[in-house]
């Protein structure tokens, strides 16, 4: 998990060893746990009717590229704290080596980077009847709230499809950021030491490539504190060579957007959608809508007990 190698060393890592990936699962660990608890609490997707519908109708759930998001810029939140840490030592630093590989941190850090990876995220809150969300991601009206069986999207057992749980503490982000730049450092000058490669700028190189990869799998996790209302949980994607062939595209008004359609469970061969619930949200005419998708369900095979339809408490003037 999070691109960590506990015995084996992939074939593009020249230097780091089969030793040097334990050391850093070992550092990665309590991480993983703090990001990723073992009991989510009820987790909901906003959508607008027509995802709705097609999310039924394919028994897939979309993941969208980082950068592609609604506000994208709030990823680069994580990378400016890195990289305001990093400085701040940099200032400080008296040991050459350390002072070599902050420099290289500082001048390689960059939003760029983050909002270009291979990662796609699915979206979810702990909140199922939100106001701000009914507005921001259901189209204030005529939006629905799926509820998903989050043990079983906690239990998935594809190691590049992680549920984690998105932290707005900043006290909790400088005490990340903080012993992330110690482990570097830490592992960094243990890699010198072992003479892992024949030169420092050879070491530098491929070291902070490989730790970009498995710090870029926390960015989504951390979001500025002023968007803790959206108690929000992320379903995180690594692409996959395989996954090209089924990817989707979307023309929006200032880019094209990419798009992964995860398959979440298989019912014999189609794949389908571990629901609990949805919730109907705030229109004129919401007890029509629950009962067309309450029918819709029915139409794709699933069980109007096993998946009950309700209404949302929020009365329709106020969005």
């Amino acid at each position: 998990m999070f691109g960590t190698q506990d015995t084996a060393v992939e074939p593009e890592w020249k230097f780091i060893t089969a030793e040097d990936f334990t050391a850093y699962g070992a550092w990665c660990a309590p991480h993983v746990a703090a990001f990723c608890p073992r009991v989510p609490p009820p987790l909901f997707h906003y959508a607008t009717g027509s995802t709705l519908i097609e999310m039924i109708r394919s028994g897939e759930m979309w993941s969208t590229q980082l950068g592609c998001l609604n506000d994208a810029s709030e990823l680069v939140y994580s990378i400016e704290l890195l990289h305001a840490k990093a400085r701040e030592q940099l200032a400080a630093a008296i040991v050459p080596e350390v002072k070599f590989l902050l420099e290289h941190i500082v001048s390689g850090l960059s939003a760029s980077s983050i909002l270009t990876e291979g990662r796609f995220v699915a979206c979810f809150s702990e909140d199922g009847d939100d106001l701000s969300q009914w507005r921001g991601y259901a189209g204030g009206e005529g939006g629905y709230a799926l509820e998903f069986d989050s043990q079983r999207l906690r239990n998935l057992t594809d190691p590049v499809i992680i549920l984690g749980k998105v932290e707005y503490d900043s006290q909790k982000h400088d005490a990340f950021m903080d012993d992330v730049l110690r482990a570097v450092i830490q592992f960094f000058r243990d890699g010198l030491q072992n003479n892992r490669a024949p030169s420092i700028e050879e070491w530098t190189e491929e070291f902070l490539r490989y730790w970009a990869n498995l710090l870029a799998v926390f960015a989504p996790f951390i979001k500025h504190p002023k968007f803790s209302g959206e108690k929000e949980w992320r379903l995180t994607y690594h692409l996959q060579d395989e996954a090209f062939p089924h990817m989707r595209y979307l023309q929006r008004s200032s880019m094209m957007t990419q798009h992964v359609p995860l398959r979440l469970m298989m019912r014999g061969d189609k794949p389908c959608l571990p629901l609990k619930g949805i919730v109907v949200g705030p229109s004129r005419h919401k007890e029509v809508s629950k009962i067309s998708v309450a029918d819709l369900l029915r139409t794709h095979g699933y069980s109007n007990q096993d998946v009950p339809v309700t209404l949302t408490e929020i009365p329709y003037r106020t969005v």
